[in-house]
């Protein structure tokens, strides 16, 4: 069984090494290296020691030539991580040696990146309000669809058969997938909603406006 940490016991850490500021961070599928994406055109991936008071470990992902706004670990795989930029790329990367291993050129500056969470797909929103999805074997489009509304967020629920949008108009918009066929909106917010996340069990999500 787990232990339970009394939230008040607990210590912060600081990792320094972008030149401007970070705009994405996220934790790859065994809690053991954090990403972190920047204004600095780079990402970085840290190994983080649960116990560890030294300088941490990082490795920098070097190759955009424009700003990382969001990544995105595979849920499957550890050491692989995927980044979205305003250069119109979309990279994926293995954290162990710091190298892009695929890059796909899209349609417009990306802001938006998650993985389907059977690892397969990737989607990846951009400020065209164009959603892309790609096959991350061959890492090439498969589905392309341009939304007449702002799109701000995009994520899947867990079992992969659902996707969702959270839109300038406060609504999250629930797709059937692959078809993206639309099957519900749920009135969210009263103004702009602009962040998604779906509990892992599945049986929540939490917006906020």
């Amino acid at each position: 069984m787990e232990e339970k940490i009394a939230f008040k016991n607990l210590h912060s850490r600081e990792y320094q090494g972008h030149k401007k500021k970070v705009h994405s961070v996220a934790w790859n599928c065994t809690g053991t290296k954090l990403a972190s994406g920047s204004v600095d055109q780079t990402a970085r991936v840290w190994h983080i020691e649960p116990h560890g008071h030294g300088k941490a470990k990082d490795i920098e992902l070097k190759g955009h030539t424009d700003s990382v706004d969001q990544l995105c670990w595979d849920p499957k795989h550890a050491d692989l991580i995927a980044t979205a930029s305003g250069d119109k790329t979309v990279r994926l990367w293995d954290a162990r040696s710091g190298k892009c291993s695929q890059q796909a050129e899209l349609s417009g500056e990306n802001i938006n990146i998650t993985y389907k969470p059977d690892g397969t797909h990737v989607a990846v929103g951009n400020r065209d309000d164009e959603l892309t999805i790609l096959d991350v074997r061959k890492f090439k489009p498969i589905h392309r669809r341009k939304f007449s509304y702002e799109v701000n967020e995009i994520a899947w629920n867990m079992t992969g058969d659902m996707f969702f949008l959270t839109t300038g108009n406060g609504t999250v918009e629930v797709l059937a997938y692959p078809l993206l066929r639309p099957v519900d909106t749920l009135m969210a917010h009263t103004a702009g909603c602009y962040c998604i996340a779906i509990d892992p069990t599945g049986r929540f999500g939490l917006t906020l406006s």
